[in-house]
Parts: C-alpha cells; sequence; structure tokens
C-alpha cells in the first residue's frame, strides 16, 4: 500500500461558506513523485509542478493535496471531512497501484469555463433549469450540480450538436450524463 494513513490534522469553518467546514490532513509519507500520475488519473486535477499542488473538486468540495497534506473546504461535517480523507487515500493508492498503466502529465491543463459551456446553450435564459440565466447553468453544469438534461431546450430538435458537445465537456470533467 503506497499510503499507509491520511491523518486529520485540524477543522475550521469554511471561509468560503459560514455552513459547512475545512480541514487539513496529514499524508504517511510524501507523495510528490505521484503527481505527475495523479494528473493524468484525476481528469479534472490541475497540477502546478511550480507550486508543488494538484487541485481538484469532489462536487462542491475543494481538494488541494501537496507532497505532505491535503486541505479540503466545503465539508458538510465532522463525518464528511473522514470520508473525504478516506476518498483521497483511495484515489492516491488505486493511482499509485495502477502507475505502471498511466502516463505521467506534468503539464498544467486548463479546464473549461462556464464560458465555454455557454457557447452550446440556447441562450434564452428562460429559467425553467432552475436558474434565471444560460451562463448560471453553465456554472451549475462546471461544478457538477446539474446534468445537461435539466435543460430542456437543449434537447430539442436542431440542438442535437450543441447537446453532444455540452455532454461532451461534462464527461470530460469526470461527471455522469
Amino acid at each position: 500500500m503506497y499510503l499507509e494513513s491520511l491523518d486529520l490534522k485540524f477543522i475550521q469553518p469554511c471561509t468560503t461558506d459560514s455552513n459547512r467546514i475545512r480541514i487539513k490532513g496529514s499524508f504517511s509519507r510524501t507523495i510528490e513523485d505521484l503527481f505527475p500520475y495523479l494528473n493524468t488519473y484525476l481528469k479534472t486535477g490541475i497540477y502546478n509542478k511550480k507550486a508543488g499542488t494538484l487541485t481538484f473538486n469532489n462536487g462542491p468540495k475543494i481538494i488541494i493535496m501537496y507532497k505532505e497534506e491535503v486541505a479540503v473546504s466545503k465539508l458538510l461535517n465532522e463525518t464528511d471531512a473522514f470520508e473525504t480523507l478516506d476518498y483521497i487515500k483511495n484515489i492516491i493508492n488505486e493511482c499509485a497501484d495502477k502507475k505502471d498503466e498511466i502516463i505521467p502529465n506534468e503539464e498544467m491543463r486548463r479546464l473549461p469555463s462556464p464560458i465555454d459551456v455557454y457557447e452550446f446553450l440556447p441562450k434564452i435564459n428562460c429559467g425553467k433549469c432552475g436558474v434565471a440565466t444560460c451562463l448560471a447553468f453553465s456554472a451549475k453544469l462546471i461544478n457538477g450540480s446539474f446534468k445537461p438534461n435539466r435543460c430542456i431546450h437543449l434537447g430539442e430538435k436542431d440542438n442535437e450538436e450543441n447537446k453532444e458537445e455540452v455532454e461532451k465537456i461534462v464527461l470530460m470533467l469526470g461527471y455522469d450524463l
């Protein structure tokens, strides 16, 4: 097993959402050598070699891995914190186990933005999806809160190509349709 433990170091209120918490955890060993592999393994991860960080989201949670510790924000409670630490430990161990099958990537990828998704939306701001604008809908798609089928107009005739492009982006981000 690559990583024996991931121990909770502290819990504090989240600075971005007062109803949530943030934590830091420490790895039982440095994971620096695994970053290029994790960058490939985690399709939505952003590896910054210069800063020595790998950042990714798990739903609304923001996870920043450093070589010896991890910081997670927007957690619901302590139970969520411990479950998330287990999730991170499992990802690291799974990636290490599959290391021989993974092509390491040291490049910092650019993830799609809400504007990239917005380009393929109807742009009629009907609100039927539950938010006021198509741009707000695209932001919800990017963070995994919404699925493409929530936009009823995207499923209409003559929008097949746009729907396909939006679905490609959603899948590339690692979300289900």
